[in-house]
């Protein structure tokens, strides 16, 4: 386990150096054949491809050259790596290369995230509910111990192998940051930033202060997605004071023993309510680590009885 801001640093000062030594230009149509394209993003897409060599299928993460540095490249690469070990953290083969229009790197293929999951109207049932919570808890305790924050947690960046989630993994490393650094600005998804991230501005004087990376961020993050996987919506469109959904909620939060939860919540039993008060807690001191659900685990999420 990493011990220090400064271990980590160099950890992954020792995997940039050592990936860009062996960072080569090759054709991509010579070495792959490409099968279908998986996902777009900002600053690149994810392919399926199939090595010509190998004839191993895999997903490709391309990242344009002309929206991402080498450094940039080698940083999110060497975070996948550094952390792939893990059963629910997506595998990392080891093999980074450029092509003359992008930088890629290649990863274990999945069937899906778990947004293809959910449809417009159904979250997915109680018994799968908790085994993505347990999986999802178990990445971000290892990601904690290993001294990075993932800054990015929403269904998108989870992965699935098996339609019933007995296997999930985290994936996208690219904001990450490592633990106990500053954010030069906000990060991560509007829907899932915590109170503490959505609500300063760039010209805030406590921005700073704010920004300080730390897990207990993500772990609000791990609480929105699990209220989406039960309701397929948002509790609230951003943790702002403005927003009349947020408003409700942090009135029943500060009153959390004297009044009844507003409606979005009222769905939910008691011992679950006690639940996200731990993930979603407005001050950030007080907010529990990811690993506290499994003390709900016996609990019913959904009114039935579960087995995992």
């Amino acid at each position: 386990m990493a011990s220090s801001t400064r271990d980590v640093q160099l950890i992954l000062e020792g995997l940039v150096s050592f990936a860009s030594q062996g960072l080569q230009e090759i054709d991509l149509q010579e070495n792959f054949c490409v099968i279908q394209k998986l996902g777009d993003g900002g600053y690149g897409s994810v392919l399926m491809v199939q090595d010509k060599k190998t004839d191993q299928k895999m997903a490709l993460k391309l990242l344009d050259r002309n929206k991402t540095t080498e450094f940039a490249f080698l940083m999110e690469f060497s975070k996948s790596f550094f952390l792939s070990s893990h059963p629910n953290i997506i595998g990392s083969y080891g093999t980074a290369f450029k092509t003359w229009d992008c930088f890629a790197f290649a990863q274990e293929l999945p069937i899906g995230d778990l947004c293809s999951l959910i449809t417009p109207h159904d979250g997915l049932p109680e018994d799968t509910v908790k085994r993505c919570a347990v999986q999802i808890s178990s990445a971000l305790e290892f990601i904690d111990s290993k001294g990075l924050v993932h800054l990015d947690i929403k269904p998108e960046n989870i992965l699935i192998f098996d339609e019933d989630c007995h296997c999930i993994k985290n994936t996208d490393f690219g904001l990450s940051c490592i633990k106990g650094t500053m954010a030069k600005n906000r990060i991560g998804t509007v829907s899932y930033m915590a109170p503490e991230i959505s609500q300063v501005t760039d010209k805030d004087c406590l921005l700073l202060a704010s920004l300080l990376v730390s897990g207990l961020k993500v772990v609000w993050s791990f609480g929105i997605v699990l209220y989406g996987l039960f309701t397929v919506e948002f509790p609230w469109y951003s943790a702002v004071f403005t927003n009349k959904t947020y408003s409700s909620f942090l009135e029943w939060q500060c009153h959390f023993e004297n009044i009844e939860p507003p409606s979005p919540w009222s769905r939910f039993p008691p011992t679950v309510l006690k639940m996200f008060s731990g993930l979603l807690a407005i001050d950030c001191s007080k907010r529990h680590k990811s690993c506290e659900v499994l003390m709900f685990l016996e609990e019913y999420w959904q009114g039935q009885i579960i087995v995992i």
